[in-house]
């Protein structure tokens, strides 16, 4: 029987709406979710393809549904209190060292193959198998201007450093929307192709769009437009989104917290206070996290405040995760892992003089891919066998009030320069479920715990000059 072929945009949505509303296992014709891979997130796309088009799998290098140059992706969301946000990359094709170098962005075969993509999304759901899960939702997305002028600038990059024999120096923190992330199971797997001719440790590579990126896509999707935006495409010409955010903090670096609450109208004393002052250098007129340039490029920022005696508040945490999830995963699939690299921090420094707060500095800071690399998968590593091991408990302690606490084997704050991990929260009813219960008490939930970044790091970060 001949594969069916679609003739418009319109009719690709329409064959998704079959979908939508059946699980993954009611769509899986060929029980690609059985047995082994009953897990395997990667067979989702695999499923739609069959179950709702009716196609069969293929790996060839042009788009999905070539007659009308669509690309069929995959993919779950997860509902926040921010709204919708993508829980991962979304992979687009593999990335081959030597046609890069020779590719301008134009005649890539990332650009051939992806400039317009169909997406399909599911809700990921805590707790649940993806055959559980539910396709519920699709959408056609091309690429504005605004969009193609930073992917444009994102390849170049990655193809600068391929053509300047520092390929192996590749990381995902390069960029801002298009990243080169690592592909295939373990941790050091190499490409022995590009290996061989490049002389270098190259890893496999698929070419991919930040989470980041697709979040704002969402959510400027769900919201109808109502996302601000604060950067137009005249300035994405001449400059990089993270120049221009640059160039319009500069002017005001010396200003006293008494200057900035007259330019800019605050009246209140809240630790918010400090958000709305970069704001408005900004030009922002609503929160600076939720603009449209901030989501889809991944930039976060922190107003820091240093107080006399030179010391900041708190270490820097990351949203709880899970502990199933956790043994299951590769370290570059982690959610830490995928916030870290796609994150870059605006970190605005406001020091206490003894009177009053001062504009003193702005910090934009991505970290490291060898601390990343190296630091972060020893945690992740250390963190995954405690868990697998079922050696999550070590004993007890019992405060001066009489109450009773468990100590714990995760990675602690002494063992590592820069990350550790320890409670989300401070209640400790608040737990997920274990992967394997725990040797010495049974337990088989334990309190949720996260990644922290240290404050002494995060000090230095800030204190270091570029």
């Amino acid at each position: 029987m001949s594969e069916p072929v679609y003739h418009s945009i319109q009719e690709l949505l329409d064959q998704l709406k079959t979908g939508c509303g059946r699980t993954f296992a009611e769509l899986d014709v060929n029980h690609r979710l059985t047995g082994v891979g009953r897990n395997d997130k990667g067979a989702l796309g695999k499923i739609v393809e069959e179950g709702v088009y009716h196609y069969s799998v293929n790996s060839r290098a042009e788009a999905d549904f070539a007659n009308l140059g669509v690309e069929l992706k995959t993919t779950g969301y997860n509902k926040t209190r921010n709204g919708l946000s993508f829980k991962e990359r979304l992979p687009l094709n593999t990335l081959n060292y030597q046609n890069v170098e020779a590719q301008e962005f134009e005649d890539s075969d990332m650009w051939h193959k992806c400039q317009q993509l169909l997406i399909a999304l599911y809700e990921y759901l805590e707790g649940k198998t993806y055959g559980e899960m539910t396709l519920d939702s699709g959408f056609f997305h091309t690429f504005s201007k605004e969009d193609i002028e930073i992917l444009k600038q994102d390849y170049e990059i990655i193809r600068n450093k391929i053509k300047s024999g520092v390929a192996d120096t590749i990381s995902e923190t390069d960029t801002t929307y298009l990243g080169a992330c690592t592909s295939g199971a373990g941790h050091g797997k190499l490409d022995a192709t590009a290996s061989r001719h490049y002389h270098l440790n190259l890893k496999p590579r698929k070419f991919a769009l930040k989470a980041v990126y697709f979040t704002g896509v969402l959510r400027r999707l769900f919201a109808k437009g109502e996302i601000e935006s604060v950067i137009d495409y005249e300035e994405l010409k001449e400059k990089s989104v993270q120049d221009i955010i640059l160039d319009r903090l500069k002017p005001y670096i010396g200003k006293t917290e008494s200057e900035l609450k007259e330019m800019f109208h605050v009246g209140d004393t809240s630790k918010s206070r400090f958000e709305r002052y970069v704001a408005g250098m900004l030009g922002a007129k609503g929160k600076v996290n939720a603009t449209e340039e901030f989501v889809k490029g991944g930039f976060e920022l922190k107003t820091i405040r240093v107080e006399a005696n030179g010391t900041i508040e708190q270490n820097m945490s990351f949203p709880y995760f899970d502990f199933r999830e956790i043994v299951e995963q590769e370290w570059e699939d982690t959610e830490f892992y995928q916030m870290l690299a796609n994150k870059k921090y605006l970190f605005a420094i406001f020091e206490n003089n003894g009177k009053e707060y001062i504009f003193k500095r702005i910090k934009l800071w991505h970290i490291p891919g060898q601390i990343l690399d190296e630091e972060g998968y020893k945690v992740f590593s250390e963190l995954k066998e405690v868990l697998l091991s079922g050696n999550i408990v070590r004993g007890f302690q019992t405060h001066k009030d009489g109450k009773v606490v468990r100590l714990n084997n995760f990675p602690k704050s002494a063992s590592n320069p820069y990350f550790h991990v320890r409670p989300h929260g401070e209640d400790g009813g608040d737990t997920n479920p274990l992967p394997v219960p725990d040797k010495l008490t049974g337990v088989t939930e334990y309190t949720k715990q996260c990644f922290w970044l240290k404050k002494t790091y995060v000090l230095d970060i800030i204190n270091k000059d570029d």
